[in-house]
């Protein structure tokens, strides 16, 4: 396959995993993702497993067990069940052994007291995702006054303290989460620098000071 070709099947299935993304509470048969590929189911699941690393419908089940992972961390108000239920699996007793095989944690056991660690070792590296070229923008906008929680230590740890810093918007009302803006500041590449060294700022529009 030349690279002009190996090019055009690329941008086909990044279209296609974005597709997955954005409707992950949907049916998605190999039948339809295909004709957005153009190509027949068959050779589709061949060039699919060949780019992500995976059979599609475990890509799929990764995808959704990934985002119930966040709800369960960052969404205390979200009941189990519906979580399973969106994740498409029928019943809690299914979502939690498929859960607790992805995580080593089950589903209720990793809301109390998540293992992001372990959680970043077990997650599968998502070769099209990591492929994704991302629509870098540099804009301006005027001063604004935040609230800042800064972690530093290992890269896989931030989702702990972003789960600290979102519980304390809700608590405190003081940053909404639904009508202020977010911002991430990475001081480090956590590719090149000590895992004890690394630190990223968690920020939150606010309108009043906040005290220390």
């Amino acid at each position: 396959m030349n690279d002009l070709i190996s090019a055009a099947y690329s941008e086909r299935l990044r279209r296609v995993c974005d597709h997955i993304e954005r409707h992950l509470d949907e049916p998605l048969s190999i039948e339809a993702l295909s004709r957005m590929a153009h190509s027949s189911p068959f050779h589709f699941h061949r060039q699919f497993i060949t780019w992500s690393g995976l059979p599609l419908y475990r890509y799929i089940q990764w995808l959704r067990l990934r985002r119930a992972s966040w709800r369960l961390a960052f969404n205390p108000q979200d009941k189990v069940i519906d979580i399973a239920l969106d994740a498409g699996f029928q019943n809690p007793e299914s979502f939690t052994r498929a859960f607790k095989t992805a995580f080593g944690q089950s589903p209720r056991r990793f809301r109390q007291s998540p293992d992001w660690l372990a959680w970043h070792q077990r997650v599968p590296k998502l070769a099209l995702q990591e492929q994704h070229v991302m629509d870098v923008k540099i804009v301006e906008f005027p001063p604004t006054r935040v609230a800042m929680l800064t972690h530093l230590g290992h890269p896989d740890k931030v989702n702990a303290s972003a789960a600290k810093f979102i519980a304390w918007r809700r608590e405190t009302g003081q940053s909404p989460i639904a009508s202020s803006q977010t911002f991430g500041i990475a001081w480090h590449d956590p590719q090149t620098t000590p895992p004890a060294q690394f630190r990223f700022d968690i920020c939150g529009s606010v309108r009043q000071p906040i005290a220390e």
